[in-house]
């Protein structure tokens, strides 16, 4: 008797597992788009999750991709971000959001940047990136944008130099800090930060003992800076 219920038992939960509705990717899309707008990216992200798990078919489409990446830079959860972007591209390369894509990338790296005492690593990605933005997608739209963050992750990493420059300067490791200033005045000529350079590769030679090289500095800075003329030229007298 007991075996006999056990087997209705089965065979009720298998009549109930037929009678469920087949799945509704319409639907569950629909549902997803509505979150993304109320920004429960979390909620979001499931059922476009769900739609290519159900609908294998679906798996690597493009617009599910890219919205899975969009709702983790939604939470800022941008190392997550960056690989969907990165994956959309793998398969989407040629696609029309692709431009996009590609700036999401940047940007995942962008938000990312802290204080200039910290790593400059995603300041250089934010260059690399944007700069593959406007070689790869040259009429994408977002060359105005591209062109914007390139100058400002430049002057970001300028600033990382000088911030260096100066911990190497107040050490009293004034070949380190000249060597410092040197690069940032010739990879980033003409950043907000070339004035200061020019000071402390001024200053540290001073303290190097390298006459000429310091006298070089300060006339530069005099001549190209008129507000640091007078603090030049008081450095100027004393070689």
């Amino acid at each position: 008797m007991e075996k006999i219920l056990l087997i209705l038992m089965l065979m009720s939960f298998a009549g109930c597992a037929a009678k469920e509705p087949p799945f509704d990717a319409v639907a569950s899309f629909k549902e997803a788009e509505e979150s993304m707008r109320n920004e429960s990216f979390e909620k979001a992200r499931k059922n476009y999750q769900a739609i290519q798990e159900k609908s294998p078919d679906k798996s690597y489409d493009a617009v599910l991709m890219l919205r899975i990446a969009d709702t983790y830079f939604g939470e800022e959860k941008y190392s997550e971000a960056l690989v969907e972007y990165q994956a959309f591209l793998n398969y989407h390369p040629v696609n029309k959001d692709a431009a996009y894509a590609q700036y999401q990338i940047a940007m995942c790296n962008y938000d990312e940047l802290t204080t200039h005492d910290r790593d400059p690593a995603p300041a250089h990605a934010v260059v690399k990136e944007m700069r593959k933005l406007l070689e790869k997608y040259p009429k994408s739209g977002y060359e105005e944008q591209a062109k914007k963050y390139i100058s400002l992750c430049t002057d970001w990493i300028a600033e990382y130099e000088l911030y260096v420059a100066r911990f190497y300067h107040k050490k009293e490791s004034y070949k380190a800090a000249a060597g410092r200033c040197e690069k940032l005045l010739k990879d980033y000529a003409g950043s907000p930060a070339e004035k200061d350079a020019l000071y402390y590769a001024g200053l540290s030679y001073m303290e190097l003992g390298e006459r000429d090289q310091a006298r070089t500095k300060f006339e530069e800075l005099a001549l190209k800076y008129p507000a640091m003329k007078e603090k030049a030229l008081a450095h100027l007298q004393k070689l």
